[in-house]
């Protein structure tokens, strides 16, 4: 009898083991100060001035100039281009297919691009950064019967239709400027951010219901959790949950994918709690354990970059914690704001500056310029680069043309990046493709890259993928590749079985949308891996 009772005693025990092992996310709030990357570390120096209303700088006195930080705001206009307008043709057909009637109808359309930048000095350091800003929309009409009707439409109601652009393009850049100023020298509280912790999703296991308690647990302590007071006495009420979950791992020891999945979830939690507790060295330990225990290493990879990220924000800032008292007030004398410069109207020779854009040149000796190079330009950047020379006064000089060949990399301050890639090009004027050219650098628009394989767009029109075992990359233009599309994207990623799976499914297609897709795939794959 006592046999029988104890194999029933197995059987239940085994059975309950093999249930269902799901995660589900459940979520609980943090808070804290997310630190600067360019910290002023006195507090009393936490003082800047600026000529636009409505940005603050969080954290910091804002004062009449000068402050500590003086931010000099710069709105250069908005340029209209490609105005056109676009004849649309439509057809009544009949139940067999057959056309009865035909008509057109007009749109008129155009694209607006605003251009801003700031100049920051600072008084501590007496450096003067510069950071460029733009924001790019298009209009389009109703329809009308006519060509006449649209083109009149647009030509009675472009100043209106460009103020609304500008507006709306001053309000993102705005945005933009006050991001840009508080992630690099803000102290912004973040109050009730969502985050959350892997939790058994099945009644049926085991630990359904501790792994629960200890949830509801963590969600409460966190709540009361306060950007601007120290962690502390949450440490020492999340330890019990912080011991459970360690607790959970030797009761699930072994190389099936479930028990990996129950220790992953306790290795991950007590990662997620450490990170939020400013204790970056127990996260890389949990990582680690994360990598090691082989569910899912990407996770583990994560969080070492980001306790990294965080041991360095904490010594940059000099601080140890991300939570701290935040003073951020108006100290100027008057209450008038100051109004935004804007340089709308300029002479015809000075008109060329509002279409310029700041770039950091590396030619090919390693040598660093930083140069001006016309918009209109930009596209055409592939065989040669022009950059425009200005004198001291803001005029315009000339146009100096370099070669591609003396060129290793071109980086604008909005962050757009040309690289000089090796490949065949067949995109040639001549329309024919793969004339028997060599392989020649060539600056092209960096779309994406990691340490497994790049993609390159040319002339704005010719992709070219690279991987990174390869000195020259291949144009997807080219007879050759896109003959052998997927087998060649096959070929790319003979070492991710998911990604050829879905090659030689089809899933793939030669447009920049399913490549990137491609790239971020292959890049994030770590061979036949799993999903939770």
């Amino acid at each position: 009898m006592k046999k029988l009772l104890l194999l029933v005693a197995f059987m239940l025990c085994a059975n309950s083991f093999s249930q269902s092992a799901d995660l589900d996310r459940e979520y609980f709030n943090v808070s804290y100060v997310k630190l600067p990357s360019t910290p002023i570390l006195e507090n009393d120096k936490r003082t800047y001035s600026i000529n636009l209303r409505g940005v603050s700088i969080e954290g910091f006195s804002r004062v009449n100039y000068p402050g500590i930080l003086d931010v000099n705001y710069n709105f250069s206009g908005t340029t209209v281009r490609d105005v056109k307008v676009d004849k649309i043709k439509h057809e009544k057909k009949d139940k067999d297919g057959k056309v009865t009637s035909t008509w057109y109808t007009y749109k008129a359309k155009a694209s607006f691009t605003s251009s801003a930048g700031i100049t920051v000095i600072n008084a501590l350091t007496k450096e003067s950064n510069e950071r460029a800003f733009q924001e790019s929309s298009d209009y389009t009409s109703d329809e009308f019967s006519s060509y006449y009707k649209a083109e009149r439409h647009y030509a009675l109601n472009k100043y209106d239709i460009k103020s609304n652009h500008a507006a709306k393009h001053k309000s993102l850049i705005k945005n933009s400027v006050r991001y840009y100023l508080n992630s690099k020298y803000g102290y912004v509280p973040y109050t009730n951010q969502n985050e959350f912790l892997w939790i058994l999703g099945s009644k049926k296991h085991p630990e359904y219901a501790k792994h629960h308690e200890a949830y509801q647990k963590v969600k409460e302590i966190f709540a009361k959790m306060k950007y601007d007071e120290p962690t502390d006495e949450m440490a020492k009420e999340l330890e019990p949950i912080i011991a459970y979950f360690n607790e959970v791992v030797p009761r699930f020891e072994g190389k099936k994918r479930k028990l990996r999945k129950v220790r992953y979830a306790s290795y991950y939690n007590i990662a997620k709690i450490y990170y939020y507790l400013d204790m970056p060295e127990k996260v890389k330990e949990y990582a680690q354990k994360i990598i090691d225990n082989d569910y899912d290493k990407s996770d583990g990879k994560g969080f070492i970059r980001n306790a990294d990220d965080l041991i360095e924000t904490l010594k940059r800032n000099e601080m140890d914690s991300r939570h701290m008292k935040v003073l951020t007030e108006d100290l100027r004398n008057d209450a008038v704001e100051e109004e935004e410069v804007v340089v709308e109207e300029q002479s015809k020779e000075n008109q060329i500056s509002l279409e310029l854009q700041k770039a950091y040149l590396v030619s090919a000796k390693n040598d660093t310029l930083l140069v001006n190079i016309n918009n209109k330009d930009i596209s055409k950047i592939g065989h040669t680069l022009k950059t425009v020379q200005l004198d001291s006064k803001g005029e315009l000089v000339g146009v100096l043309t370099k070669n591609a060949s003396d060129c290793k990399e071109v980086l604008f301050i909005d962050g757009t990046r040309y690289k000089s890639i090796k490949f065949k090009e067949s995109s040639v004027k001549s329309g024919s493709v793969d004339l028997g050219q060599a392989a020649s650098g060539k600056l092209c628009k960096v779309l994406f890259e990691s340490d497994k394989i790049g993609l390159y767009k040319f002339n704005d029109t010719e992709l070219v993928i690279l991987p990174a075992a390869s000195e020259k990359g291949k144009s997807t233009s080219g007879m050759s590749f896109v003959f052998g599309f997927n087998k060649n994207l096959a070929k790319i990623a003979k070492d991710c079985p998911a990604v050829v799976k879905k090659a030689g499914e089809k899933t793939y297609k030669n447009t920049e949308e399913s490549l990137l897709k491609f790239c971020e795939e292959l890049t994030n794959c770590e061979g036949d891996q799993a999903s939770k």
